[in-house]
């Protein structure tokens, strides 16, 4: 979504309601591609304060994800929050100061949303998406799924008696000492 600057201030009003539904499909991930159930529901306000424009938006959608856990799909509902500023690129450098990194920079009198929208969505998806908090995932020993599946694995009843076989040479140095 595109907003107009300069129609805001020609208006005589300093603030704007926001409320927006933006149709994207899916979410580039870091390589994982994620869909998008339903489309991202905007909802916020834009205060325009001398050349300065404050925006603040919520942001909800819900996405289809795999359990990092289990590898099952499910249904992610995301929830963010937008607190950003816009200035003028023109007015960037009036001081002869390095341009503020928590700024955004526009040229012309309109400001694109949607990217500042992506952007928050890839930065505030967490790195383990899990499917609930209980989750117990996958055995460790044959891959199948601990939670409402049986395996035949043996279940190690204490993690002592257990070792790995690929740690056994480094506890044999480790009882030599």
């Amino acid at each position: 979504m595109k907003i107009d600057i300069d129609s805001i201030k020609k208006g005589g009003q300093n603030t704007l309601d926001l409320n927006f539904a933006l149709d994207l499909n899916t979410i580039d991930y870091y390589g994982d591609v994620m869909n998008l159930i339903s489309p991202v529901d905007v909802n916020g306000k834009i205060y325009v304060i001398d050349d300065r424009l404050y925006i603040n938006l919520s942001i909800t959608a819900d996405m289809q994800a795999d359990c990092s856990r289990c590898l099952e799909p499910f249904t992610y509902s995301f929830k963010s929050s937008v607190n950003a500023e816009f200035v003028h690129e023109s007015l960037s450098n009036q001081n002869g100061e390095e341009p503020d990194e928590d700024i955004i920079y526009y040229r012309e009198s309109t400001v694109d949303l949607d990217e500042l929208i992506k952007e928050n969505m890839i930065m505030n998806i967490p790195m383990k998406l899990v499917c609930h908090k209980g989750c117990k995932g996958l055995c460790s020993n044959c891959g199948e799924k601990i939670e409402g599946h049986s395996c035949d694995c043996e279940i190690q009843e204490s993690k002592e008696e257990y070792l790995d076989p690929r740690l056994a040479k480094l506890k044999e140095l480790l009882e030599q000492d």
